[in-house]
């Protein structure tokens, strides 16, 4: 039962911690950012994705990220305020020194003119920070801390881990398939460059919907559901059964 962990921490070289508000800060009408650590050496990225029902905002507190938002890639510090991704704009974001060989081309070119224009003493200082933002959503529905809650819990559930390695590794698939698919995050499995909008954008989209569609689906056959009591706090789980009844 995770329910009621305050953080979540993965281990290099996805070295990170994800940290939540206080359940007291959920009875205001503005419900708090997630407090998201990349540490110095995490090669961890968000992946490459989109929302349809909420518009996200990230700020950095200290270090430097990567974030790359409609095919723009751009480096943040804490002086240059929220970026902001909107509602289906393809985004992904990491610490602004990952290996280049695991960047794409905008990416790399994004982070090659940073490390031009900034000197040695700079880069050298922001490499030794983690890298600390704050993420938060319009609606600031809680939706974002039950899906950090979900995702995680699921990637460090036990009882996925089966003697048939394939069948844990499937199984696990198909729950954090449910929970992405019902908790508005959508992956792009195959880049057509669907930012660019026209038929890119249509089959970027198709083959996402089609294969977490399919794999949702399977996963709900299977008895997998996108919120789990175990993984909710009480008072986000009130919130997602009154507000989204028929997610379930």
């Amino acid at each position: 039962m995770t329910s009621h962990q305050a953080s979540f921490y993965r281990p290099l070289p996805q070295s990170s911690t994800f940290s939540f508000p206080s359940p007291a800060s959920l009875d205001t009408p503005t419900v708090s950012p997630t407090i998201i650590n990349f540490h110095v050496g995490s090669e961890i990225t968000t992946q490459y994705h989109w929302h349809t029902t909420h518009t996200e905002y990230l700020r950095v507190i200290s270090g430097a990220a990567l974030i790359m938002v409609s095919g723009v890639s751009k480096i943040y510090t804490a002086k240059d305020g929220a970026a902001q991704v909107p509602r289906y704009a393809r985004h992904e974001w990491m610490r602004f020194d990952r290996p280049p060989h695991l960047l794409s081309k905008g990416q790399r070119e994004a982070q090659e003119a940073y490390f031009q224009e900034h000197g040695r003493e700079e880069i050298e200082k922001l490499m030794g920070e983690d890298l600390i933002a704050e993420e938060w959503t319009d609606p600031a529905d809680g939706q974002k801390e039950i899906f950090f809650r979900n995702i995680f819990s699921t990637l460090l559930e036990p009882q996925y881990q089966s003697n048939v390695s394939w069948l844990g590794g499937l199984w696990k698939t198909l729950q954090l398939m449910c929970v992405m698919w019902e908790l508005d995050n959508y992956v792009v499995l195959v880049d057509f460059g669907g930012w660019r909008g026209g038929w890119r954008n249509l089959v970027e989209a198709a083959f996402t919907y089609g294969v977490m569609g399919f794999l949702m689906t399977l996963g709900r056959i299977c008895g997998c559901k996108a919120v789990s009591e175990e993984y909710t706090p009480k008072h986000l789980m009130q919130t997602w059964e009154s507000e989204w009844p028929k997610s379930e």
